[in-house]
């Protein structure tokens, strides 16, 4: 648990503090399930709904209190999660909560009641630097997604024409069967002229002889995600090798430059310089990369407007691609570890041309 974090928080802002969101739960407590984590006076109480509580109660230390979403009889008293809440806190001075993790009902009914602080960045920022469990974690998620990366790479060497849908299964089935419990996002497998879209769905469009296949996949492992991106190419094409070349000289040069105390923007615009020198600015159309941790989404954005500094055991992607439509597309992608000196890169596998 890292409830030593919210105790440094509270007596900083002189607040109680409401904890919601499953990803914000899991963080601070280990638990995985839905509620709300109410830290006043030094005290930590978790509020679960009934069905979780057989969840909540392998939580040692700490109060569990359990109500019911729901009224089962006339002679049932419902009890409601903003009723304890509010009850748990009455003697508080202020409140301070996750607004990125609150309804606009339940902040309005906290707001009604006491001064409320939005402290969603500062949880961003707790949670962006890793601690070395789950660094851990993550390097491990990124052990199984190498394994996937490499099936689906034998799988295409072998000149079948196996479907997006069919490979996309295979990486899942990989990533089970070598200890993910689950897989950060659903598997991109995509072909062909569907390489040309950034979030392709898989579909039953079989991979044919010279088609670019853009494969972007993680593991999820102990709750911490993993994010890598390779681009294959089942036949030599002259037009995708270029696009190919610059993709990587414009990912190898932002990475070059990771380190903590520059400013995210700074990575994102040395990627961005380098494709559109090539020509194909227009055509890179995301940010240059985003945090991983136990979302595969979280905080620094790695974009040109980012405002986030780097800072050490931070875990960031660097994924520049560019994307003709209707044509073909080429992503490549990394998860890393920001140091104090070169990133720490969690290489998958970089069989490509």
């Amino acid at each position: 648990m890292r409830l030593e974090k919210l105790k440094k928080l509270s007596e900083e802002l002189n607040s109680c503090i409401v904890i919601s969101g499953e990803s914000n739960l899991f963080y601070f407590l280990g638990y995985d399930g839905v509620g709300s984590l109410i830290y006043c006076d030094g005290i930590p109480t978790l509020i679960v709904p009934a069905l979780e509580e057989n969840r909540a109660s392998l939580i040692k230390g700490i109060d569990t209190e359990i109500y019911f979403p729901i009224k089962i009889s006339d002679n049932f008293i419902q009890s409601s999660l903003v009723s304890i809440i509010l009850d748990k806190i009455r003697n508080a001075s202020k409140v301070s909560l996750d607004a990125n993790w609150s309804s606009i009902p339940f902040y309005k009914a906290i707001e009604s009641k006491f001064p409320v602080q939005d402290i969603s960045e500062n949880i961003l920022k707790i949670r962006a630097v890793k601690d070395e469990d789950e660094l851990e974690f993550i390097k491990r998620s990124g052990d199984i997604t190498a394994e996937a990366m490499k099936v689906v790479s034998e799988r295409l060497s072998e000149g079948v024409e196996f479907s997006e849908k069919f490979l996309s299964g295979i990486i899942d089935y990989t990533m089970k069967i070598s200890g993910a419990e689950d897989y950060a996002f659903p598997s991109i497998v995509a072909a062909g002229p569907n390489s040309s879209k950034p979030h392709h769905v898989p579909t039953d469009y079989k991979v044919a002889r010279g088609d670019p296949v853009v494969v972007d996949i993680g593991a999820k492992y102990n709750g911490y995600c993993f994010d890598s991106t390779r681009t294959f190419l089942t036949e030599k094409r002259d037009e995708v090798r270029k696009i190919y070349e610059v993709v990587l000289e414009a990912q190898l040069e932002a990475i070059d430059a990771v380190v903590a105390g520059i400013q995210a923007s700074e990575i994102d615009k040395i990627a961005r310089k380098v494709i559109e020198k090539a020509g194909y600015g227009r055509y890179f159309v995301h940010s240059t990369g985003h945090g991983v941790g136990i979302e595969v989404h979280e905080y620094p954005p790695v974009s040109f407007n980012s405002n986030a500094i780097l800072e050490k055991n931070m875990v960031i992607t660097v994924e520049p691609g560019i994307y003709i439509g209707g044509k073909h597309g080429v992503r490549i992608e990394d998860t890393m570890i920001v140091t104090e000196g070169k990133p720490i890169v969690i290489e998958t596998i970089y069989k490509l041309l």
